[in-house]
């Protein structure tokens, strides 16, 4: 097996319509999104990028670790491949022909329709950036090498883990398996076995200890830990989780979708430094290099498949459901070895009051705990008080805006927040499954500091008693404010007169990382809360 990275300098042509042949004049870096090219941001176009492959003749698989909005790939000037998944990693498995070197041209849009069918919509309150957003590589394989590894651990006392195995082409003999670089073992062919993890220690994020596993010379990490929601309380390893934390866009106004590594680094460093443990990864599946750091570092993340606010017409569309239920298997092949993926979600505030969600939710919830049941599976409401799918799910994971949206338009909202809160601990104290506050939080914009609505000093106010109420209200397990820091939104639509700037300006930080006054004083208050030391 061998790994080619082809990110770097692309030939590049950006064109309006399909009909246009490119003319690629100029270049682009790989990954990039080419609308934050100067003068190009809110231009829906087509972005054609060209270069040459070296391959030796074998069989190759060519992966896009993250598309963009709608992706078809070419080799040879034909085409071996089409994404109409946004976000989605897509491997592309063909033969390349002749030993020597060939032509690469993938071409992607940013184009957002009114199809129902379409996973991306033009109401979606964030921005749908065009290009390729991560790595992309090539893969030149034996035919008995392995394409892919599953490790789920099944004990956290005993250390035992379940393996599938899966062969490029021709099952292989025997496996040769080590852990850890340790001695190799090896035994006859099977897709799927368990066995015991030696000297093996357990993944939290207080401890965040990884394993590797090595069979045939195809390696792969994985942390010991299990999960329980079978009550009201979410436990690691036999421990009740206290869940404190945000979610986050994978955005920024330089590089819109395709953050580089040295960003989401420091991102995930600011959010463990900060105090959190949970991220939701917000509205999509998440990047390999930032579940590899929160694997490292000891974050917890909620990830889920493309949606947002999707209405009925939209969850009756058989092309849509077909496009999120292909979405959420893939979402889970690409991140089950990750110990820090805790959670499996999809349709954030999908009109789940309506008899369509009925039937949706259940297919989305029953293609994952095909491939994973050791997640649990949910969904986001912004309707809770009026929710008919409640029970299809393992968790309760609720959007509430109180002292925002849900209020009569007051000056000062602080007050409505801890009794909508109880409301909502009261409503479900019976119902045995841990209960999530999903979304939360106000917009500040950065440098106001009139003491009023959209200024610092109220958001963390805001922020201040929430966390407060997720401490003295028993029932809830935990909370992700909205937001990590102001990102991209409407720049199209009519909603952009509720998001000065075009952005959501709830981020606790603002889009170029800087903090609001919410930030150090969150800080402040989880150490005050013993949640975290000084």
């Amino acid at each position: 097996m061998r790994i080619t990275s082809l990110n770097g300098l692309w030939e590049f042509a950006l064109i309006q319509d399909y009909d246009t042949v490119p003319d690629y004049k100029s270049v682009s870096t790989v990954p990039g999104c080419f609308d934050t090219r100067p003068g190009e941001f809110g231009q829906r176009k087509i972005g054609c990028y060209r270069r040459k492959v070296r391959t030796s003749g074998k069989k190759v698989m060519l992966t896009l670790a993250a598309c963009g909005l709608h992706t078809e790939v070419f080799w040879d000037e034909k085409s071996i491949g089409k994404s109409v998944l946004p976000y989605n990693r897509e491997e592309l498995v063909f033969e390349p022909g002749e030993a020597g070197e060939h032509t690469l041209v993938i071409m992607t849009d940013n184009f957002v329709t009114a199809d129902p069918g379409e996973q991306f919509k033009k109401f979606y309150d964030f921005y749908g950036f065009g290009g390729i957003y991560s790595d992309v590589t090539l893969t030149e394989f034996e035919s008995d090498d392995l394409r892919y590894i599953e490790v789920i651990p099944l004990n956290y006392e005993t250390g035992e883990v379940r393996i599938k195995v899966e062969a490029f082409e021709t099952a292989p003999s025997e496996l040769e398996i080590s852990f850890d670089g340790k001695e190799y073992k090896k035994m006859s062919f099977a897709e799927e076995f368990c066995c015991f993890v030696p000297d093996f220690k357990l993944w939290s994020p207080e401890e965040p200890n990884l394993h590797e596993v090595t069979i045939n010379g195809k390696t792969v990490s994985f942390g010991i830990r299990v999960l329980d929601w079978s009550t009201q309380e979410f436990k690691l390893n036999g421990k009740p989780l206290k869940l404190i934390g945000c979610n986050r866009h994978e955005s920024h106004p330089e590089f819109g979708a395709a953050t580089p590594d040295n960003l989401i680094l420091n991102d995930l460093l600011l959010i463990k430094q900060q105090g959190f443990n949970f991220i939701r990864g917000s509205h999509y599946p998440q990047r390999e290099t930032m579940l590899d750091i929160c694997d490292r570092i000891g974050i917890l993340v909620w990830e889920e498949a493309l949606g947002w606010g999707n209405k009925p017409e939209e969850l009756s569309s058989e092309t849509f459901a077909a496009r999120e239920e292909t979405q959420c298997r893939k979402m889970v092949r690409k991140s089950i070895n990750h110990p820090s993926v805790i959670i499996w979600g999809f349709l954030n505030e999908c009109a789940s009051d309506d008899e369509s969600a009925k039937t949706i939710i259940p297919r989305l919830r029953n293609a994952i705990r095909e491939l994973d049941t050791s997640r649990p599976v949910t969904f986001a409401t912004n309707r809770p008080r009026r929710d008919i799918c409640l029970d299809l799910v393992d968790i309760l994971t609720i959007n509430i805006y109180p002292g925002w949206y849900d209020m009569d338009c007051k000056a000062d909202g602080i007050s409505e927040i801890l009794p909508t809160m109880q409301e909502f601990a009261e409503k479900f104290k019976d119902v045995q499954k841990p209960l999530i506050i999903s979304e939360i939080g106000a917009a500040a914009i950065f440098g106001d500091h009139s003491g009023h609505r959209w200024s610092e000093e109220y958001q963390a106010r805001l922020l201040e008693t929430v966390v407060n109420g997720i401490f003295d209200i028993k029932r809830y397990t935990g909370v992700a404010l909205w937001l990590f820091c102001d990102a991209n939104t409407y720049i199209e639509t009519g909603y952009f007169f509720s998001r000065p700037r075009g952005f959501n300006n709830k981020g606790m930080l603002n889009e170029y990382r800087k903090p609001k006054v919410s930030w150090p004083r969150l800080h402040e208050l989880l150490i005050k809360r013993n949640f975290i030391k000084e």
